[in-house]
């Protein structure tokens, strides 16, 4: 309970510099990832900055591909302001090394320089989060997957769902801006370079019947708040719409979903029409299948990476 407490301050705060609707926010960078694909790079960094600047989103990978986008532009200068904004947000150095563009266009000096001020951006990181809310959340996310082959498995799981109820009927969904993304300091098998908030995420996949538990109208304004990316909610709601879950053996009650979304998202069932499929994408702010799949010719070709987490 001190941790919700405490989150419920936090999200307060929070709540007064996050006022605009993420929804809106997503729709808008989907604009600026069909900007990307199409190679139109000095008109998606102008869009990206003017974006990132209005809503100060809580999202770490978008601060990443922003400085990806201005390397591009040979923009060095403002890269590294959107570098070491990511790092605000909890990005690792390390993982940043690992970006081809970042490694092929930064220099020596460019690192050093990064590295002298890693220690300061990321205090700054944790004074932003709740950091006994992201401890709570790692151990949890660890115990789970440390117990798959045992018989305790399905009691760790609904633990840890009604955790993260209860942060959500508050309306603190325990998202990015509340606890941060993903340190394998706290957990040890997740991964740190992704920059996601899988921690909350897998239990969610894990679950029987989590939307409804939960209630897809409060996931839904989790999403508006900047609580929940969009296509979290999206693998989320598919998980429980084709039944991934092993827990769905050992439950027999019926939950049907309020709505019928199709985001043609891994384990997809039911592939859908293309026109269907991108219509409720763009309702969340996803980007369309052609987008998504040309994403990933762009990455290839200019040494980037633009898709993290769950896509």
């Amino acid at each position: 309970m001190k941790y919700l407490m405490m989150c419920l301050y936090v999200a307060f705060i929070l709540s007064k510099s996050h006022e605009r609707d993420f929804i809106t926010y997503h729709q808008e960078y989907n604009h600026i990832e069909n900007l990307i694909v199409d190679e139109n790079f000095e008109e998606a960094e102008f869009e990206l900055n003017k974006l990132l600047n209005s809503y100060r989103p809580p999202f770490a990978k978008d601060y990443v591909i922003a400085a990806e986008i201005c390397l591009l532009n040979n923009n060095k200068g403002k890269a590294i302001d959107w570098i070491k904004e990511s790092m605000r947000h909890g990005v690792k150095i390390d993982c940043l090394k690992s970006i081809g563009i970042f490694e092929e266009k930064l220099t020596y000096f460019h690192w050093k320089k990064l590295e002298k001020d890693y220690q300061n951006l990321r205090k700054e990181y944790q004074s932003k989060i709740s950091i006994g809310a992201s401890k709570l959340f790692h151990r949890n996310y660890q115990k789970e997957q440390l117990s798959k082959m045992e018989r305790n498995y399905k009691g760790i799981v609904y633990s840890n769902f009604y955790k993260i109820k209860e942060f959500a009927d508050y309306k603190t969904y325990p998202g990015e801006n509340l606890i941060g993304i993903d340190d394998s300091n706290d957990a040890q098998n997740i991964d740190d370079c992704e920059f996601d908030n899988s921690k909350v995420t897998v239990t969610l996949l894990h679950m029987d019947f989590p939307v409804n538990r939960i209630q897809e109208k409060k996931l839904i304004e989790a999403i508006e708040n900047g609580s929940l990316h969009p296509r979290e909610f999206a693998i989320i709601y598919t998980f429980q719409k084709s039944r991934i879950s092993k827990l769905y053996k050992t439950n027999g009650k019926l939950k049907s979903l309020e709505s019928d979304y199709n985001f043609q998202f891994p384990y997809e069932k039911r592939k859908g029409d293309s026109v269907k499929v991108n219509q409720d994408r763009s309702k969340f702010g996803i980007c369309s299948l052609e987008t998504d799949k040309k994403k990933t010719e762009v990455e290839k070709k200019y040494k980037l990476k633009l898709n993290f987490g769950y896509r």
